[in-house]
């Protein structure tokens, strides 16, 4: 074995070694801890992965093959646009939930803070869909409210309608079907708990 190979296997044992003392501190701070900090203390942890998968998606650089339909996309897919900050991203989501549909690059001038130079950029890197809308029930009340979405059988296209999921969302749902409960998709790295509560009224897993 050379000195070198020697040399890695020491520094792989000692970040194994420094691993398992981390991991026994935080397993001791955990129990000394009240009951009711052990509560929060996953929930948290799950925010912060769920921010953290948000944040790693966001940074992605678009590639070559890669389209976003503004008709479908959430804000993080869309501020990856070249041109397209957080602000004018909302701004988009905003236009669709007033009802704005977009059937070609032109169209996203409608938009405040994208004007003709933006347009040229984002042409390249656009695609068009249908605008998706959530499917419509009478309520008892006489209202009318949304449908739930069967997640276990649900279409990528129904999936991606839903608020926080967008298209890299709605696909590794599919992979990982199927679930167990609402709060099963946890499992899906991106959807933490804030994202299951906004889901809670809107999904249903097994009709329940």
């Amino acid at each position: 074995m050379s000195n070198a190979d020697t040399a890695q296997l020491r520094r792989a044992a000692y970040l194994l070694l420094a691993v398992s003392v981390v991991r026994t501190a935080w397993d001791a701070s955990l129990r000394s801890r009240s009951p009711a900090a052990q509560d929060v203390l996953p929930g948290l942890m799950d925010a912060a992965e769920e921010r953290s998968a948000v944040l790693e998606r966001a940074r992605t650089p678009l590639s070559e093959g890669d389209r976003i339909d503004p008709n479908r996309a959430d804000v993080v897919e869309l501020d990856r646009l070249p041109g397209i900050g957080p602000v004018v991203a909302a701004a988009i989501v905003s236009a669709r939930d007033e009802g704005v549909a977009f059937e070609g690059p032109g169209d996203l001038a409608r938009v405040p803070g994208i004007g003709p130079s933006t347009v040229d950029k984002l042409r390249p890197w656009l695609e068009f869909g249908p605008r998706p809308s959530l499917r419509r029930r009478a309520t008892a009340a006489g209202r009318a409210g949304p449908i739930p979405i069967e997640v276990n059988t649900a279409p990528e296209d129904e999936l991606i309608d839903l608020p926080g999921i967008g298209p890299a969302l709605a696909q590794r749902i599919v992979e990982l079907r199927p679930f167990t409960s609402v709060n099963d998709l946890q499992r899906v790295s991106g959807i933490g708990p804030a994202t299951i509560e906004r889901l809670r009224p809107l999904v249903r897993v097994g009709g329940r």
